[in-house]
């Protein structure tokens, strides 16, 4: 899956059971503004970077603001729309996407916007030390109260 907040078809993702040595079922990698917009959403949101970088997510860094809600999986579909993956966007808000079953706009919207995205991106990191770890850790519990 490839994701502006979107991933290219070589990295692992967070797919496997517990227990399970089998391989991964899907790729995935997360294009993310730095500096982000919101502090306590962007401290809540590192708190999962560990996890989610060791199951095999790639996680880039853009550098300015970036709003995009679109999802490009297995090269064939194509999301796109105003929609945020939260609670309060999926149940109390009018949001509207729009879901195309085709390679051509997916592969159009790779080249467009998500190569030329990844070219000045940075890798992202899991938090460190103690005080980023103390501040993702309480903002990421009390998260879904927000």
């Amino acid at each position: 899956m490839r994701s502006p907040s979107a991933s290219p078809p070589s990295t692992p993702v967070v797919s496997r059971t517990a227990g399970s040595a089998s391989p991964p079922r899907a790729r995935a990698e997360d294009l993310l503004a730095r500096p982000p917009s919101n502090w306590a959403c962007a401290a809540a949101q590192r708190f999962h970077h560990k996890r989610l970088l060791d199951a095999g997510v790639r996680i880039l860094d853009y550098p300015t603001m970036l709003h995009a809600k679109a999802f490009v999986r297995d090269g064939e579909e194509l999301l796109l729309g105003t929609c945020n993956l939260d609670a309060w966007s999926l149940k109390r808000s009018s949001e509207l996407d729009l879901q195309l079953w085709s390679e051509e706009p997916a592969a159009q919207f790779d080249e467009r916007f998500s190569a030329p995205a990844e070219e000045i991106s940075k890798p992202g990191r899991a938090v460190s030390g103690l005080k980023e770890r103390v501040l993702s850790t309480a903002i990421a519990t009390i998260s879904s109260l927000l």
